[in-house]
């Protein structure tokens, strides 16, 4: 059990690093945060909470930084989260539009998340397991090209642009389309490809020259819509951070980044409730152990979730972060509950 004066201690400490990414010493603490004890007593207090696990001393200084096990102490015990009411009029106004499709709503909130933390925001959208495909609709866009938009029940959109040859070619796609709809309105999404190969491909191969070249495109498109669910924003936010001037780290980040599956096991993590802080070698993310990852999840109907989560370094402002994880996760909930509501 730590004292009221080393409690004190550590939270400025903490919150010194997390601002300057800069080791911390007692003349810092004495000077800045005007502590009302002599620069030895400081020093000792230093060295008790670097003894017991709190602090690390760096090999570039004589200051002192948080360590794991301080981060997670100061999670668990001295962050106080809440969001100001500017933030939380901003949030309702963007997500107050409710003329938008599931993805859209779902990207939005990944993007505000970044831009308040100015970390990277990954979103993971419901699983395709419960969605089901609701029509397929051909839009023209230019006089040589039309754009086949894939909907579901919840409002998730793909599109996939043909480069239109001819007249031919252009009632071979509309057929195409037209024996899709009539057949799979209604298909899970994850097993659209198979009822594709088995249903579809025998009547198109009957009705259509080009089939095979338009059953491909159409396959690939739905074997990405399944696997579509990974949100970004704000990859470039932690390219800015000090820990990442480190060429090494930056290319393992990068490829971490490039490899949207290992996103996808932050899904268990947002399967707690309320929200879910994981530090260093806690996080999920394979090769990538001074990071942190904060997470919460959200309903998106009755049986379906996601998650939002904020990704950074372990010097990230937590009480913040959290704060804004917790608000913005909550809020989306009751947007996209509110609109399957409105659907049903």
């Amino acid at each position: 059990m730590l004292s009221a004066r080393q409690l004190l201690i550590f939270k400025c400490i903490v919150e010194e690093f997390v601002e300057t990414a800069e080791p911390v010493g007692s003349k810092t603490l004495m000077t800045k945060y005007m502590l009302p004890y002599s620069s030895a007593t400081i020093r000792n207090e230093m060295s008790f909470l670097e003894e017991n696990g709190y602090l690390e001393k760096t090999h570039t200084s004589s200051g002192r930084v948080p360590s794991t096990q301080g981060y997670r102490f100061y999670v668990n015990t001295l962050m106080q989260p809440n969001v100001d009411d500017d933030v939380k009029n901003q949030v309702a106004m963007i997500l107050g539009d409710r003329h938008r499709s599931l993805n859209e709503i779902i990207q939005e909130s990944c993007q505000i998340l970044s831009e308040l933390t100015h970390l990277t925001t990954v979103a993971l959208g419901p699983n395709s397991d419960y969605e089901r495909l609701q029509n397929i609709t051909l839009v023209p866009l230019t006089e040589h090209s039309v754009t086949a938009i894939i909907v579901t029940d919840k409002g998730h959109v793909e599109n996939r642009i043909f480069k239109v040859k001819n007249n031919a070619y252009l009632e071979d796609l509309t057929s195409c389309v037209n024996v899709m709809n009539d057949l799979l309105d209604g298909t899970p999404i994850n097993q659209v490809a198979y009822r594709l190969e088995r249903d579809v491909r025998p009547i198109l191969s009957a009705r259509i020259k080009e089939h095979e070249v338009l059953f491909n495109a159409f396959l690939e498109s739905f074997m990405k819509f399944a696997n579509s669910n990974v949100y970004f924003s704000g990859k470039e936010n932690m390219l800015y951070q000090p820990e990442y001037n480190d060429v090494n780290k930056l290319r393992q980040l990068v490829s971490a980044f490039e490899n949207s599956q290992s996103w996808k096991s932050l899904e268990p993590i947002a399967i707690e409730e309320g929200v879910s802080v994981r530090i260093g070698s806690e996080s999920p993310i394979e090769d990538l152990s001074d990071v942190s990852v904060i997470s919460a999840s959200f309903k998106t109907g009755n049986e379906s979730k996601g998650s939002i989560s904020v990704i950074g370094p372990t010097r990230m402002p937590y009480e913040k972060v959290v704060s804004l994880v917790e608000y913005i996760s909550k809020s989306l909930e009751t947007v996209l509950l509110s609109n399957d509501e409105d659907d049903e």
